[in-house]
């Protein structure tokens, strides 16, 4: 069945996209401050002597910390975005009681962000029990973090871990996990963390890379190199991200290491592009 979104979720004047509009631009205004920072050369790499032979160490050195505007403009995205699903889930509601709700029914409103279908299905108690109607419900299941798990159980197929340990790899989760703690806590850490290294040679390289103190601070030891390429020094490229380091999916640079701004701008594409279409679909059958 062939479902047009009603007009009325397209609107740009609505609250759920002007915020969603806003956070847009607070994503620009991330792009320009880290590429700012980045070209004033804020870190070195530089290789040290070691007391071993044809060994170097390359210490890592910051010169200048994360602004700290880089952590309130992600606050700020966070806000935003999460502010734009609230809008949503308050018209919703609105919706489904004739555009017209008390003012308990207000309060209880709120877009459910659930890592499991029990946790999900609980939400929907209390004063909210009467607040969502079913369609309400189907139309916030289908962007939960656990829903494509969901349909991959029911079709027979096992997963190799739980719903929470993948609910830290979907955007949602942990869009809401940061937005968190943004509001009630402190500013997100933003942090360097090598992304690429590499060197070149005309050949194939003699040299072999060795793992550093294990740490990613101010006079860290990176890693080391044994071995040398003849003439061609002991210069490394190297890339560093910024990342969240409160992310659920960082896991101390064991899990996900992408870009701040590549991951905001992928947190707003997907309510943008994803969320948002699956919702008002559902939301506009009759």
């Amino acid at each position: 069945m062939m479902v047009n979104i009603d007009p009325h979720w397209s609107d740009p004047t609505s609250s759920w996209w002007a915020k969603a509009h806003r956070a847009g631009m607070h994503v620009e205004s991330l792009r320009r401050q880290v590429d700012a920072f980045r070209s004033a050369n804020p870190y070195s790499l530089t290789p040290e002597p070691t007391d071993e032979t044809d060994r170097l160490a390359y210490r890592l050195r910051f010169d200048q910390h994360v602004p700290v505007a880089v952590s309130t403009t992600v606050g700020d995205i966070l806000s935003n975005l999460r502010a734009a699903l609230e809008s949503v889930a308050f018209e919703v509601a609105k919706r489904g009681h004739g555009g017209t709700l008390t003012r308990e029914q207000e309060e209880a409103s709120t877009f459910p962000i659930k890592a499991t279908p029990d946790k999900f299905d609980a939400f929907f108690t209390g004063r909210r029990a009467a607040l969502y109607d079913d369609r309400a419900r189907r139309a916030f299941r289908q962007v939960q973090p656990f829903a494509h798990d969901e349909i991959v159980i029911q079709s027979g197929v096992p997963l190799d871990s739980s719903y929470e340990d993948r609910a830290r790899w979907r955007p949602l989760y942990r869009l809401d996990r940061l937005w968190n703690i943004d509001k009630h806590r402190r500013l997100a850490i933003v942090a360097w963390w090598p992304d690429l290294i590499y060197w070149s040679s005309d050949g194939p390289s003699n040299r072999k890379m060795l793992p550093g103190d294990g740490t990613v601070a101010d006079g860290s030891i990176l890693f080391y190199i044994h071995g040398h390429d003849e003439g061609m020094g002991d210069k490394v490229s190297h890339e560093f991200n910024l990342v969240v380091r409160d992310d659920p999916s960082f896991n101390d640079g064991s899990g996900a290491t992408t870009d701040v701004v590549k991951l905001m701008t992928s947190w707003h594409r997907h309510i943008v592009n994803t969320v948002f279409p699956h919702v008002f679909t559902i939301m506009s059958q009759p």
